[in-house]
């Protein structure tokens, strides 16, 4: 008798509508299934971002991030007669179309609604569904971040790619796969001088890219002396980072 009440118990929760709303409120997206995003404000102009520009992905990759953390948020989802300030589209590479808008809050008083946009709320609709959702750097992003995303990397990024590209040719061939998210870590100079230096550069493996499998991150400790050239002194690898340090990585994540 006590093994059907618990079966009872455990049926009557998994069918009860909390838990479906739960199970189906939350939107989980991936970077690679989107095509490009495309920002609209009412005034302010609009902007697009692909996910073939390597830069851009990693603007997209950090709106997913902050759409798949995003808390469910209790109130209405669809508004008559609210102006639209900004939305975003997100093109799926299958022809999909999700969006994202602002939510507001409305109340009613002698027969006269009044709406105000929801501070840090934003409406997800996709797969002919709409969601309501809080995110603070969702919301802000959406209003106006996206108008001071660079164009194309930051230049201190790109320094870093072309120093790591001219030490990466010194590596043995057996490491010729750390090609990903190269990042110059550190600099010292050599007894004060401003042509001797001491670097130490990371990278990722390029071959776990598709996610299947963890990164591994390559760490080099090299000296670069103008009359002695490059020598590298230390290679080490790390096997398996967590998902976390490989978006430190590659500046998807502070």
């Amino acid at each position: 008798m006590r093994k059907l009440a618990i079966f009872v118990i455990v049926i009557v929760e998994l069918l009860s509508p909390i838990q479906l709303v739960k199970a189906n409120i939350q939107p989980k997206l991936k970077t690679e299934d989107i095509l490009f995003i495309q920002v609209n404000r009412l005034y302010g102009g609009t902007r697009v971002f692909k996910e073939s520009d390597g830069y851009e992905e990693v603007i997209i990759n950090k709106i997913v991030n902050w759409i798949n953390t995003s808390s469910p948020s209790e109130g209405i989802t669809k508004f008559d007669k609210t102006p639209i300030v900004a939305v975003m589209k997100l093109i799926m590479k299958n022809g999909d179309v999700a969006v994202i808008e602002p939510a507001y809050n409305c109340i009613s008083e002698n027969q006269v609604k009044t709406c105000t946009i929801a501070d840090s709320e934003v409406i997800y609709t996709g797969n002919n569904k709409k969601v309501r959702l809080k995110s603070l750097e969702l919301y802000d992003w959406l209003l106006a971040g996206w108008k001071y995303e660079s164009y194309g990397a930051p230049k201190d990024e790109l320094l870093e790619e072309l120093l790591y590209t001219r030490y990466f040719s010194y590596l043995d061939e057996t490491n010729s796969d750390f090609i990903m998210c190269p990042k110059i870590d550190k600099v010292e100079r050599i007894n004060g001088d401003t042509r001797r230096h001491i670097v130490h550069a990371s990278a990722l493996n390029y071959g776990a890219h598709h996610g299947d499998i963890p990164y591994d991150r390559i760490h080099i400790s090299l000296t670069d002396i103008p009359e002695k050239g490059v020598k590298i002194n230390k290679v080490t690898i790390q096997k398996a980072i967590s998902e976390k340090e490989s978006r430190i990585q590659c500046r998807r994540e502070g």
